[in-house]
């Protein structure tokens, strides 16, 4: 069976966000840097004493311990450890760490109809944990594929219609009805780490010092 934890190591992953997000991450450096040096400084403890087979032991599951810590989102470490404890959060309130698969289909590959259409005039890239990265895709396409077969069968009765321009549709309202329906049940990758970042971003204020 194949299982989360089945893909290890990193995906690279670009989430497009609200203005400002970038400015909120860059202010948490500081933050980011402090916790990076208390761990390094708990690994140099935790190995002194011992052999350098023994603190090379203790190397390898303090990494783990970190990386479980990071999942849970109590070591922030980085933005990566930020987004990682949210993700976590999410993928597990969604009951998508539970899937009996997790293969994409061919059918889910480029861009699904219904997709949002906002804009995000920024773009941050990070390096998320492989397993969550296919948990999300796999999920988003298991809650969207009933709405996405949908939406093309009625791509495949308007070629020329326009949905995402509603005053100039080229449909007739109650067409436009129905694809607005079935986009409304689309749930994209993209509003899973949008959220994770949010998510991540609000977390973290308990940690922080408090400002008078």
């Amino acid at each position: 069976m194949t299982t989360m934890r089945s893909f290890p190591g990193l995906r690279t992953v670009t989430i497009s966000v609200e203005f400002g997000t970038r400015k909120k991450l860059d202010g948490l450096k500081p933050y980011f840097a402090a916790e990076a040096e208390r761990v390094r400084a708990l690994s140099v403890i935790a190995a002194a004493g011992l052999t350098p087979r023994e603190a090379a032991a203790r190397r390898s599951r303090w990494a783990e311990e970190k990386d479980e810590q990071r999942r849970r989102g109590v070591l922030i470490d980085s933005m990566r450890a930020l987004i990682t404890g949210a993700l976590t959060q999410e993928v597990v309130e969604r009951g998508w760490d539970r899937l009996e698969r997790y293969e994409l289909p061919h059918q889910s590959r480029g861009r699904w109809p219904g997709s949002s259409q906002g804009s995000w005039p920024e773009k941050i890239t990070v390096d998320l944990p492989a397993d969550l990265v296919i948990a999300v895709h796999v999920g988003c396409w298991d809650v969207s594929k009933e709405a996405v077969g949908k939406l093309r069968d009625w791509k495949e009765r308007h070629p020329e219609a326009r949905p995402n321009r509603p005053s100039r549709p080229g449909c007739s309202p109650q067409a436009l009805a129905d694809y607005q329906y079935y986009s409304a049940k689309v749930l994209t990758t993209g509003e899973i780490w949008r959220g994770a970042v949010t998510r991540g971003l609000k977390r973290i204020e308990s940690h922080l010092p408090s400002r008078r």
